[in-house]
Parts: C-alpha cells; sequence; structure tokens
C-alpha cells in the first residue's frame, strides 16, 4: 500500500477564488504563500476527481489530508468541516488531520468531537506563522489529548539555511526539542524532512520526518543522507499535492513525477521502500 503522509485538498469554492476566501476569512499569510505578488505561484489546485484521478496513475492508495496553518480560528472549524465530509464520502481514500488553534471554543469537547468524527492527528501546524507559542498552556492540553488519542502531529518545519519563498517564517528547533522531552509518548512528524536536522544531531525518539516539497527545497540527494541518519523507520513520504514541485516541467500537480525520483534516488530494498511509502505512516496512525 502507497500512502503519501502530507497533501492538502481545498474545496471548488476556494479553488475558484483563492483572493476572496483569504479575504473573507482573514487569511493574509495563506493567500500570501497561494498567490504572491510579483512572483510565480507554486501552488496548484485540484477537484476530487483531478485528485483521485492522479492517485490511480501514481498508484497511491491513501492520502493524509492535513489541514492548514490557519491564522484564525473560524478557518480551522470551516476547514475541519471540508475533510470530515471527504472522509465520509471516500473514507478509503482519505485519511484527515485536524487544523487546530488554541483559541478554538470550548477546545476539549471539541477534540472529543473530531476523534469520534474519524479524524486521526493535527496538523500541518505552525505556531509561529499562526500566532501563538507552541508552549501555550491551552496548545500543550492539546498535545497532551493527541499523546492519549495516539495521534500523530505534523509541524511545518522552515529550513533557516534553505530557499527563501512566500511567508517563510522561522520555526526554532529548540522548541520542537522542547515539546519532544515534555511529551516523549508525542509522536511528532517534522515536515518536509524537518530541515534535515537528524542529518547533524542526535534527534529524540518520537521524531519523524515527512518528505513534503522536498524537490522544491533540496537536491534528491538528501534522500540516502536523511535515511541513513535518521532510520528508515523514520521517514514519511510526502508530497504536498497539489504544491507544483517541478514547475520548470509541469504546470500541473501530480504524485508521480516525485515518486518515481525518489524511488529512483533512493535505491533501498524493497522491505525498505515499502515502509517509507505506507507502512511507518499506517504504523503511526495506529
Amino acid at each position: 500500500m502507497i500512502i503519501d503522509a502530507h497533501t492538502h485538498r481545498y474545496p471548488q469554492k476556494v479553488i475558484e477564488d483563492p483572493a476572496g476566501f483569504a479575504r473573507r476569512y482573514g487569511e493574509s499569510k495563506w493567500l500570501n504563500m497561494v498567490c504572491p505578488i510579483n512572483r510565480k505561484s507554486l501552488q496548484g489546485w485540484a477537484s476530487r476527481e483531478r485528485m483521485i484521478s492522479d492517485m490511480e496513475k501514481a498508484g497511491i492508495d491513501r492520502c493524509i489530508l492535513l489541514g492548514w496553518y490557519w491564522e484564525n480560528s473560524r478557518t480551522c472549524l470551516d476547514a475541519n468541516l471540508w475533510h470530515r465530509e471527504w472522509i465520509r464520502e471516500d473514507p478509503d481514500r482519505f485519511t484527515a488531520f485536524l487544523s487546530l488553534r488554541p483559541d478554538v471554543p470550548r477546545l476539549d469537547q471539541y477534540l472529543r468531537w473530531a476523534k469520534e468524527e474519524g479524524f486521526h492527528g493535527i496538523g500541518e501546524s505552525h505556531p509561529w506563522a499562526q500566532g501563538f507559542s507552541i508552549r501555550d498552556k491551552a496548545w500543550m492540553k492539546v498535545m497532551e489529548f493527541a499523546c492519549d488519542a495516539g495521534w500523530p502531529v505534523n509541524f511545518h518545519v522552515t529550513d533557516p539555511e534553505g530557499k527563501d519563498y512566500p511567508g517563510k517564517t522561522p520555526t526554532p528547533m529548540e522548541d520542537f526539542l522542547w515539546l519532544a522531552n515534555e511529551l516523549p509518548e508525542l509522536k511528532i512528524i517534522l515536515a518536509h524532512a524537518g530541515a534535515l536536522y537528524p542529518i547533524h544531531n542526535p534527534a529524540p525518539e518520537n521524531f519523524y520526518y515527512d518528505l513534503a516539497a522536498c524537490p522544491l527545497l533540496y537536491s534528491s540527494s538528501l534522500y540516502k543522507k536523511l535515511i541513513s541518519s535518521a532510520g528508515v523507520e523514520k521517514i514519511l513520504w510526502g508530497s504536498d499535492y497539489p504544491l507544483l514541485l517541478y514547475p520548470s516541467k509541469s504546470k500541473e500537480p501530480d504524485f508521480e513525477s516525485f515518486l518515481s525520483q525518489f524511488k529512483h534516488e533512493a535505491d533501498l530494498a524493497e522491505n525498505d521502500i515499502r515502509a517509507i511509502l505506507g507502512v511507518n505512516v499506517l504504523n503511526l496512525l495506529s
């Protein structure tokens, strides 16, 4: 089974008018990323039919639908309703994570509702862009709930030495290390290869790393280095679909290009490939 551990999806009304959606909800940071001024956007868009078709072409069995790091709790709540609808519509295709902020009303009750509705994790979270501290007491209650529920939490990670992009906001690694130490049972997924942290540093046992957007961020030589440093069991293949990962070659999103490149460049035994392409994320969700 092949599972994309890091994808995003939007309803047709957002695809047709992202600027209007952003204005209504006060999501200026999101708009700056998907429709940047004075530079080409790397954001692709895909309807349900297009996404499922692209999954079938690449042999993707399931996608993890991550929320976005919204600035406002109202956006989080509405985006989670999109996800609830989509996992009901295609339960064999999609698994949903929650978009969250610590100021979501009746947070404890809301988390229990989400678990009952079939959500399986939290993220993609980015406290620094969302305007709160990772050490916020209410947020830590969320993290404790995730521990008890066995939910992974996916965090956006920015590489301070990496390429510039619209809306780039630092994500201090010391805060992730603090969280890992405070809650050693929490399954922490550091997106975008975790800014390559485990290549140069010893890392906590509860850190995992997805490969979302890596073709845009790094040379393909990173895969072997990251796998060798972190261990096969810590790596999750994720694309960041529908982001345009190869903008010079294609103006439309797809899964197949990155999947083929990863398999070729990683050059792993079959069992290791299966682990990274699906088994590892299934273990995190179990």
